[in-house]
């Protein structure tokens, strides 16, 4: 189900300040694209990226709502660079390269332009996090602090 907030947004042809400096940023980004060789040209990389940020931006749950509501609001579909919707298939396999590949290149590409040095520094915290023993997602855990618990870590 589509959002009266969406909606509203695609009747007025209105773009949020936010997305705006968004999507800006994103044309100014050098992903890496895939070489066309043979088959259908290839769909930008920053185009998808767009409509991911839509999907996040608008609360959209599923990738087959985003390309409903694509294939419904051509105000979208034209912000983020698209002459037509692409197959839920290639949502698929460009959210899969996104959380793969496409994280680190974008990431190294915001702190280059933050101009941050030293980036690869990591922390990670093992605190457990205690819940109800009736939770079913939390798993039973061994601690230096609670010794056996049920939780979360």
């Amino acid at each position: 189900m589509i959002s009266n907030f969406v909606i509203e947004h695609a009747m007025n042809s209105e773009m949020d300040p936010l997305l705006r400096a968004l999507f800006q940023y994103i044309d100014q980004l050098s992903l890496p694209e895939t070489p066309y060789v043979t088959g259908r040209p290839p769909i930008p990389k920053k185009s998808l990226l767009k409509c991911f940020f839509l999907k996040t931006y608008f609360s959209i749950d599923s990738l087959r709502q985003l390309v409903d509501t694509l294939n419904r609001f051509g105000y979208f579909r034209r912000i983020c660079g698209l002459k037509e919707v692409p197959h839920l298939s290639t949502f698929s396999r460009a959210g899969k390269w996104f959380r793969e590949q496409g994280f680190s290149a974008f990431n190294a590409q915001l702190l280059k332009d933050l101009g941050v040095r030293y980036p690869k520094i990591v922390m990670i915290d093992s605190t457990a996090l205690r819940s109800s023993l009736y939770d079913s997602q939390a798993r039973w855990g061994i601690s230096t602090r609670y010794n056996w618990f049920k939780g979360y870590k």
